[in-house]
């Protein structure tokens, strides 16, 4: 699967607190469980699609250090009105070389987990009624499916408007590029000789941009309870370093998603957000 997940965007939704500058106060912690359908490709230039459907529990809990909210779960080591630094950890799933076609026969992608640091820079509270930020998470990568070998190191940087209604409807937006370093490109575009086919020639893979990515997202909280969530990112790799190997095949596509949460607990305690 891609790095940076799309969980990044189902939680951004199902975690969402109003942005604007009103905010309230919000539970110290929350818990509950989150069913999700995800349509995602395999890895940036494929042209197939792995679906997985889940229901699983989840944790947010928004300490002044120890944080797991959103697409992050970790450290918070520096925070100013618009600057945080934090170290966290976040991760992607796999898929076996029997839900690609170009890669029958090669090993499969496992499921990633990605550590590292993000920097955050709020740019403006109130864009059109938006908050701007810029993200820029620095992330070394391992393969959690084969005893954490190391596959490389990853850097994306972002730009984000998240806003929040009057209704309690949520809406995020997002540009962002995502870069490899050689070894990470080669977990995905390189091609051994012991890989080689008729159809899949031999391909050394090179440190550079992997993919840019838009995305867009919708939320909306029915109750105190219960909250939907839908969600779209087109990934495209016209232009990338490795835009030449046989396992890139198509220069852009689309993952989707749609989900339900529902909060099963939360604190008395209130935190400013």
């Amino acid at each position: 699967m891609t790095l940076k997940s799309l969980s990044g965007l189902i939680y951004s939704l199902l975690l969402a607190s109003p942005v604007l500058a009103e905010q309230p106060a919000l539970p110290l912690w929350e818990a509950g469980l989150i069913g999700i359908n995800v349509n995602q490709l395999a890895y940036p230039g494929s042209d197939q699609l792995v679906r997985r459907n889940f229901i699983l529990p989840y944790l947010v809990y928004r300490g002044d250090i120890v944080r797991a909210d959103r697409e992050n779960v970790g450290l918070r080591a520096f925070k100013t009105a618009t600057v945080e630094l934090d170290v966290g950890f976040a991760g992607s799933l796999g898929s076996s070389d029997a839900d690609i076609t170009v890669r029958e026969g090669m090993r499969d992608l496992g499921t990633l987990v990605e550590a590292g640091p993000r920097l955050r820079w709020t740019l403006s509270d109130d864009v059109l009624g938006a908050r701007l930020r810029a993200d820029f998470p620095l992330r070394a990568v391992f393969d959690l499916s084969n005893s954490l070998d190391y596959r490389g190191v990853s850097f994306e940087p972002g730009l984000y408007a998240d806003i929040t209604t009057a209704a309690n409807t949520f809406y995020a937006l997002g540009v962002s590029a995502l870069f490899g370093s050689e070894k990470l490109s080669d977990y995905f575009y390189q091609v051994s000789a012991a890989d080689v086919t008729a159809q899949r020639p031999l391909f050394d893979a090179r440190a550079g941009l992997i993919a840019v990515r838009g995305s867009v997202s919708a939320g909306k909280r029915f109750t105190d309870k219960w909250r939907g969530f839908g969600f779209a990112r087109y990934e495209s790799t016209s232009g990338a370093k490795n835009a030449d190997s046989p396992l890139l095949v198509q220069t852009g596509g689309w993952s989707f998603g749609v989900g339900i949460t529902y909060i099963w607990a939360e604190s008395a305690q209130k935190v400013a957000w």
